[in-house]
């Protein structure tokens, strides 16, 4: 077998500017000997790698070629098959190939390429081509000479092609570390790479012996809200689309796919495209993390295999949407046979000057400018479904909102923070960090602050309000206030001697005045009524009334002396006890004789004596035994005073060293 017998038809250095570096990565130069298989009517292709021998063959059962074949169509660089040939294929495939120059793509990973094929009814054809060969060839060619490459005939090496098609084996790899995780990302890469692969194609690929189907592509799982374009239902794919919470329906929405010469939706357009554009759950399903390849783009497929790899960044689209967008759009309409070839001479994207590409751009950035809006509408929908099932006390707290302004600012931060480049499994802390952010700002009367949130602030907003310190001071400070006001009151009725109203509107309502411990107990109102009528039944000399509480610390008889009215201890001991014995007793009776037991008498005058400070000293000692307290009015408005303004000062405090903590945090970050 001469090795004169084939012959590459090319001018050594236009080789070299075509060939030997003209793809920048593996899955792109697989990717073309794959689309001339598809071209070569194969309907089943194999891509085997040998992690020994450190090889590549990829086998297909196309028509394989014969010497004529090989020398006037494949080794000829340039030969235009949709010129010279049926623009459909044998089996009536639209070829993906159009310059003939995809071949030589594998110069760009490997040395050394083996070719195996043999066409019907015709003798089996085994050559190979040497990428130093041609190196050494074109350093030493006189740039005016017609020098051609003559590749070499060699034996077929145990490889037989029984009936027809074609085998290529890619040795002498160049910087590819050949392995197992290698072999599995590439078989990935090829499966993103090809809209025209599987049984219902009629095109099947294996890598390793395994078949390459859509589930190999690796990211239908990852989208939550889809748009479609077209009739396929990609949505089949897409086994975890959120359902839309107003339409009970998976959030699958078919957009207008023909459009005009500027991109704007027409159902007469020229133009018209199939495919998908969808919407993750997180920007971290697509960013590439753990070495995984970056999702976060929109790749253009025209005749089933990827002709842009990402059309998305040449649009400027603002707001933090763009990093949760990926999709395919088929744009055959760019490479039809009586149109200029729009694919730039480096074969890996388009001329973005023709006005076919520019109808898509315009098409596409008027689709993602709905689909923004879009989304954000669903998100804060979809945000605030997650957040009432996150916890059901998120979902206690927004029922019983009765304030629809707050209803907005929580259903707004809610969808936020879907948003947001928030993991999933912390999600659910930050629903319940705007719960608290929300009571915040509501107690400061500034809820309108949050509608200044957004999902580039959000994290680090709320990571300050991830605890309860902050609403718990703002909280306790607002009531200690609301107290202060009330003690303020009270001060007034007891300077106009108007000692009736104290009694109705304030005292017995609001025990905190005699203990700030004294909060009233939600339950026990028959047991109250039931010892109420026992005390009121014991007369007493110048009391104006008599009540009995149940509080969460035990139970509480208060006695309201007449202002006229100035007793003796030991009276007032015999009266009081006389009050403690029946209520004790009742309590017995109810089988409840454990918890503490207190009584207060409220005076105008301090009992006859207690003008000594050391007698009275002995008889609030004395009383203690019995746990009986007496206090005046003016000492009651007093002693509340001093102990709630101790609070406002101690809020007032935290609320410095909160806005302290906030600021060393924000600067941190």
């Amino acid at each position: 077998m001469s090795a004169s017998k084939y012959r590459m038809q090319i001018s050594l250095n236009v080789l070299n500017h075509l060939g030997l570096n003209l793809y920048s990565n593996r899955p792109a130069v697989l990717s073309e000997v794959i689309a001339n298989a598809w071209d070569a009517d194969a309907s089943e292709v194999r891509v085997d790698f040998d992690f020994v021998e450190k090889s590549i063959t990829i086998s297909d059962d196309g028509r394989g070629m014969n010497l004529d074949d090989v020398n006037d169509k494949f080794l000829l660089v340039g030969y235009k098959k949709r010129v010279h040939e049926h623009p459909l294929t044998t089996g009536g495939r639209k070829p993906m190939g159009r310059k003939g120059i995809g071949k030589l793509s594998l110069f760009s990973i490997a040395d050394t390429i083996h070719v195996y094929t043999r066409k019907l009814d015709s003798p089996q054809e085994s050559f190979s081509m040497d990428a130093r060969v041609i190196r050494k060839a074109i350093e030493s060619e006189d740039p005016s000479s017609s020098k051609v490459y003559q590749p070499r005939a060699i034996p077929p090496d145990g490889i037989q092609i029984s009936a027809h098609g074609t085998v290529i084996k890619i040795t002498d790899l160049k910087k590819v570390a050949l392995n197992l995780q290698t072999a599995t990302s590439l078989k990935r890469r090829i499966a993103r790479r090809f809209g025209i692969i599987g049984t219902q194609h009629g095109f099947r690929v294996f890598v390793n012996k395994d078949e390459i189907s859509v589930s190999d592509r690796g990211y239908y799982h990852k989208a939550r809200f889809l748009f479609r374009y077209g009739n396929e239902a990609f949505e089949e794919y897409c086994e975890n689309l959120d359902t839309d919470t107003k339409t009970n329906k998976r959030c699958c929405y078919i957009r207008p796919y023909r459009f005009d010469a500027n991109g704007k939706s027409d159902d007469k357009g020229k133009f018209c495209v199939r495919g998908w554009i969808a919407i993750a759950g997180q920007s971290s399903d697509l960013d590439g993390r753990d070495g995984e390849e970056n999702l976060n783009r929109i790749t253009i497929m025209v005749r089933g295999k990827v002709a842009q790899e990402d059309i998305l960044p040449t649009f400027r689209i603002g707001g933090m949407i763009t990093k949760f967008l990926f999709g395919e759009i088929y744009a055959d309409f760019l490479d039809e046979d009586d149109q200029e070839d729009i694919t730039t001479s480096g074969r890996q994207s388009i001329s973005e000057d023709d006005s076919r590409y520019q109808a898509l751009k315009g098409f596409i950035e008027r689709e993602l400018k709905h689909i923004w809006i879009e989304s954000n509408t669903l998100k804060a929908r979809e945000g605030l479904g997650r957040a009432l099932r996150s916890n059901p006390l998120v979902k206690e707290w927004y029922e019983q909102l009765n304030v629809r302004s707050v209803r907005n600012v929580a259903r707004r931060l809610f969808g936020v923070i879907e948003q947001a480049s928030i993991e999933e499994r912390y999600k659910p802390q930050f629903y319940a960090s705007t719960v608290l952010a929300i009571e915040t700002f509501r107690a400061k009367e500034t809820l309108d602050t949050l509608q200044l949130v957004d999902v580039d602030n959000i994290e680090s907003f709320l990571n300050h309000l991830s605890d309860l310190d902050a609403l718990e001071a703002e909280k306790y400070r607002q009531i200690v206030t609301e107290r202060l006001g009330v003690i303020n009151k009270l001060e007034e009725h007891i300077r106009a001697n108007d000692y009736e109203r104290v009694i109705q509107d304030f005292l017995f309502n609001r025990l905190w005045l005699l203990d700030p411990a004294w909060e009233r107990a939600t339950e026990g109102e028959v047991q109250e009524q039931t010892i109420q009528t026992v005390v009121e039944g014991i007369p007493s000399r110048g009391r104006i009334d008599i009540r009995y509480k149940r509080v969460m610390a035990g139970h509480v008889i208060v006695e309201l002396k007449r202002p006229s009215v100035r007793v003796r201890k030991t009276e007032l001991e015999d009266q009081v006890r006389k009050y403690l014995e029946a209520v004790e007793k009742e309590l017995q009776r109810m089988n409840e004789p454990d918890r503490r037991l207190e009584a207060v008498c409220i005076v105008d005058a301090l009992p006859h004596g207690w003008e000594d400070a050391e007698r009275r000293a002995t008889d609030e000692q004395s009383l203690r035994l019995y746990s009986i307290r007496v206090i005046t009015y003016q000492e009651l408005i007093k002693n509340a005073k001093q102990a709630y303004s101790k609070f406002i000062a101690a809020s007032s405090e935290l609320e410095w060293l909160k806005k302290l903590k906030d600021s060393v945090s924000a600067d941190a970050s």
